[in-house]
């Protein structure tokens, strides 16, 4: 996912509550229960969206042949799959 979807999500939600607070001290007539469930939907809404960027749809494998770095900074290659 690119654009906003692929940045940090709390600090979306966070923005978002901000303009609501602002958009309230300016007039706009929401009652404290109504900004915690717009609060509430925008966080589980943005939980939902994280779930999907970071949860592997398959069992990742790499290919036979393939070089990979080691933790002691080297490299390796792969010879076996599971």
């Amino acid at each position: 996912m690119g654009s906003i979807f692929g940045r940090e999500p709390a600090a979306i939600a966070a923005f978002i509550a901000i303009a609501i607070n602002l958009a309230m001290t300016f007039g706009l007539g929401l009652t404290v229960q109504q900004v915690a469930l717009v609060n509430t939907l925008v966080v589980a809404g943005l939980g939902l969206i994280v779930r999907q960027s970071v949860t592997p749809v398959s069992s990742p494998q790499l290919p036979v042949g393939t070089t990979v770095g080691t933790p002691d900074g080297g490299a390796a290659t792969v010879t076996a799959t599971r």
